[in-house]
């Protein structure tokens, strides 16, 4: 017979001992009665499961994850057809979508921008807008620079006529309250259910500005030129031969702009000093050049206007990163060229073969056509542009060269693995 528990025993002895005493009072029954509870609960105590902990508090969402959601949302549009990722595409280097030409927007989705998308990567180190002590200007972020920080670059589009289409605060906020997440949102910015629709417009732009400065897909560094400066790779002997002619400032000089060196404090490098040049590209054919009096003239207008009075700032726009630059064609700010063979072969012919780029009218060549006449004298001639009758700065094979180094930055890359 197996014993008893020792709890058990202690009850039962206690009760025979009170029970020797005379028992039968009122104390004697309360004691019993305590006892036998004693029992109980320990008997109870014994086989009670334990108790589950309380749940933990529902995580936060960070302004990053919510700004994710919100750079992919068409819901913010107007039409709602245009997320920020549509004409900012992961694929294609966040630029224009494969295939593209300028974005569509609008209320109804059919009105055509003024320029193309440009990368949204590898701006953390552009500042804001600003003149050099040489008075050239430099920084800032769109094709003109309007836009001095990440927050007042995501709120341009939103309200851009041509673009998002929002007509004022009331209507965008109007929309962000009827998104699944709204309650996300003003969690994450620290706001109130009944936030104004200043401030809720306000955190929706900075949590899409902190997306892009916190996720790495906009400043990855993963590309075969990152692992070749790592040691993890090498270039084959044409990327190699790029490399110098892309360098040398006497062919393509590309890095006089587009720096190959690492940028100070950071390590690696940008392939941008963000300056700003007037390149002579040819007009494009689209809604707005419909008007042949419309020009575009980057830092001098039409989208920013406060540099209107500079002529000799017309027709200059920023140098983008050439970080991925084989995803995200079409290039320059009109997007006139689709392909980067035609970027380099305009570079190397611009002046001495024009009637490869620009129409002929009465015999006459109209170089350097999307700028009005008196301000054509602001187009940059450095190298490698070269003057009619000499000799190209940078030969066929130097032109196939640069492009298949220009390959090499792409992020993603992977070194194929080593034969066993």
């Amino acid at each position: 017979m197996p014993p008893f528990p020792r709890h058990t025993l202690s009850a039962t002895w206690l009760l025979a001992l009170l029970a020797g005493c005379g028992g039968g009072s009122s104390a004697t029954g309360e004691a019993i009665a305590s006892a036998q509870d004693a029992t109980v609960t320990a008997s109870a105590a014994a086989v009670r499961p334990p108790r589950p902990p309380a749940p933990a508090p529902a995580a936060v969402p960070t302004l990053a994850a919510v700004g994710d959601r919100l750079f992919e949302d068409t819901r913010l549009s107007a039409s709602g057809k245009l997320a920020c990722a549509s004409c900012h595409v992961p694929t294609q280097g966040h630029a224009d979508a494969a295939g593209g030409f300028l974005p569509l927007g609008g209320l109804d989705g059919t009105r055509q921008g003024l320029r193309s998308s440009p990368s949204v990567r590898y701006l953390d180190q552009a500042g804001a807008f600003r003149f050099d002590a040489q008075g050239r200007p430099h920084g800032g972020l769109f094709w003109d620079g309007r836009a001095d920080t990440r927050v007042q670059q995501a709120r341009g589009p939103l309200f851009n006529a041509d673009e998002m289409a929002n007509a004022d605060v009331t209507s965008l906020a109007t929309r962000l309250r009827a998104l699944p997440y709204a309650a996300d949102l003003r969690a994450a910015a620290g706001l109130p259910a009944a936030a104004t629709d200043d401030q809720l417009v306000d955190a929706a732009v900075t949590a899409i500005a902190r997306y892009q400065a916190d996720d790495t897909k906009f400043h990855a560094f993963t590309s075969k030129f990152d692992a070749v400066q790592d040691g993890r790779a090498t270039f084959t002997a044409q990327e190699q031969r790029g490399l110098a002619a892309f360098n040398d400032p006497q062919r393509g000089n590309c890095a006089s702009c587009h720096d190959s060196r690492p940028a100070p404090g950071l390590g690696r490098a940008l392939f941008t000093n963000f300056s700003y040049h007037a390149l002579g590209v040819p007009r494009n054919k689209s809604q707005a050049t419909g008007n042949p009096a419309f020009f575009d003239l980057g830092l001098c207008g039409p989208q920013r206007r406060d540099l209107a009075g500079r002529q000799d700032l017309c027709g200059l726009f920023r140098t983008p990163s050439l970080r991925n630059v084989a995803l995200t064609a079409p290039y320059f700010h009109n997007a006139s060229f689709a392909s980067l063979e035609d970027v380099v072969a305009f570079y190397a012919t611009r002046d001495i073969d024009p009637t490869r780029w620009y129409p002929v009218v009465n015999g006459q060549v109209q170089r350097y056509n999307d700028l009005p006449p008196a301000l054509r004298t602001n187009v940059h001639h450095g190298a490698p542009f070269r003057r009619d009758g000499q000799p190209p700065a940078i030969t066929p094979q130097d032109a196939a060269d640069i492009v298949a180094f220009l390959r090499t930055l792409s992020d993603g890359y992977s070194a194929a693995p080593s034969a066993p």
